[in-house]
């Protein structure tokens, strides 16, 4: 997997053009995203300048080096540094207006609208289940059970789109490859809600998402699920899934050009580094951008048998940090302005050092949610749970947030203290 570095002390990580590399410097990460090549490749001590070479062929113009393990590079900014800088443009991102026309007003509160997101997301995982097993089993897909779910969760997400948004934001570990294909269904809906677009287009994007990885089912079952680093070989058949979604859905009857899109551009890389077709710039479709976004924003926050998904915050850290080569950055704005930088379920700390569970967000003021208050930090204690909307304290510094926390590090289920919390299990 393409990751931040893991090396305890950030100081020693560097980031570097793989134009700068040398022999004997130990790489520990690269600047690329979830799709990329060196997923896995993993740490490596460059010995050969055919390996220079080989990261520069699969389209990766940066890497972290470990300098407490091999040579430096002078003035090159450390891992520390990165991290501080993103995170202070994700902030500036959050307190830009929304760029496309105001959202619909809510015909329902989120907490009234949960029953119902959660009974129709239920469907559609059934359904998507359904789906790709036949596919697996040689059947054709079959539209109709997809687009009635999809128009299902596309009435729920424009009564409130906080509330199907919020249960694709809180992850479980089972069942992934289902839930990750509801999931960037959801996330894109939701995305094209953000953008202002027509029904029919959110709809049609919804359904593509849905069916994104029925490529997928044409992989190995032993590949699809190995808890190792695959080959090169068994890396080249995974890369094959784009095409194949697409090529299946062409096949199939009642589909659309723009889900076809979504399918079989989710892999694609502003810079030609994706695949299957190394499509560079405005060369891939607004919706196949907007799906690498999804998809990779899903992947990366979600538990896997061989990674542990990242908290959102630093994964829209290390995805503002791939922009400058994968995304186009004003989309990814407006994916930040739909998902939020403090998204339902995270842990967030005030300046007063109370600790609260986000639990609704407004598109208008990110910096702002609505945040269920549960602990006192600085008493390291729990506290009676009171809701506040830090929209309308804005003014007071000490209802500011000041930092993101850890539910492992206070040992708390986020969950438990959302609205209707056993909607969440």
């Amino acid at each position: 997997m393409s990751q931040t570095p893991t090396q305890p002390d950030s100081k020693t990580i560097k980031k570097i053009p793989v134009t700068d590399l040398k022999l004997g410097m130990v790489i520990s990460g690269y600047v690329c995203d979830w799709g990329g090549d060196p997923a896995h490749w993993g740490r490596k001590t460059i010995h050969q300048h055919a390996e220079i070479e080989k990261i520069k062929n699969n389209g990766i113009e940066e890497v972290y080096i470990d300098t407490a393990l091999g040579p430096d590079v002078v003035n090159a900014p450390t891992l520390m540094e990165v991290q501080a800088a993103a995170a202070e443009e994700i902030k500036k991102i959050a307190l830009k207006s929304p760029s496309s026309s105001p959202a619909p007003a809510k015909s329902k509160s989120m907490q009234d609208e949960l029953a119902n997101a959660r009974k129709v997301t239920n469907q559609a995982r059934k359904v998507v289940a359904g789906v790709l097993t036949d596919v697996r089993l040689g059947k054709q897909v079959e539209v109709g059970p997809i687009r009635e779910a999809v128009e299902h969760m596309t009435e729920s997400a424009l009564t409130n789109a906080g509330a199907i948004l919020s249960l694709s934001l809180i992850k479980r570990k089972d069942e992934y490859t289902f839930m990750h294909s509801v999931n960037v269904g959801v996330f894109l809906m939701s995305f094209c809600h953000t953008l202002g677009l027509e029904r029919e287009q959110i709809v049609q994007a919804g359904i593509g998402g849905m069916l994104h990885d029925v490529g997928k089912m044409k992989v190995p079952l032993e590949i699809l699920n190995s808890p190792n680093k695959l080959t090169d070989a068994e890396f080249d058949l995974m890369k094959a899934h784009p095409k194949s979604s697409g090529d299946m859905l062409r096949e199939t009857a009642d589909i659309s050009p723009l889900s076809v899109q979504v399918a079989e551009q989710h892999h694609e890389r502003f810079n030609g580094s994706g695949y299957p077709y190394k499509l560079v710039g405005q060369e891939i479709g607004l919706f196949g951008q907007m799906a690498a976004i999804v998809d990779v924003y899903d992947a990366i926050t979600t538990d896997r048998s061989y990674h542990k998904g990242m908290p959102s915050h630093d994964a829209l850290e290390k995805m503002f940090e791939w922009c400058k080569h994968h995304f186009d950055l004003p989309l990814f704005q407006q994916f930040v302005q739909c998902v939020g930088i403090y998204p339902v379920g995270s842990l967030v700390r005030l300046e007063d050092q109370r600790v609260g569970v986000v639990v609704e967000n407004h598109r208008e003021a990110l910096l702002f949610p609505v945040v269920r208050l549960i602990l006192d930090a600085k008493r390291k204690c729990a506290i009676d749970p009171i809701t506040v909307d830090l929209l309308g304290v804005k003014e007071k510094p000490s209802f500011r947030i000041a930092d993101h926390e850890s539910p492992t590090k206070w040992g708390i289920d986020p969950k438990k203290y959302l609205p209707k919390a056993e909607l969440y299990r």
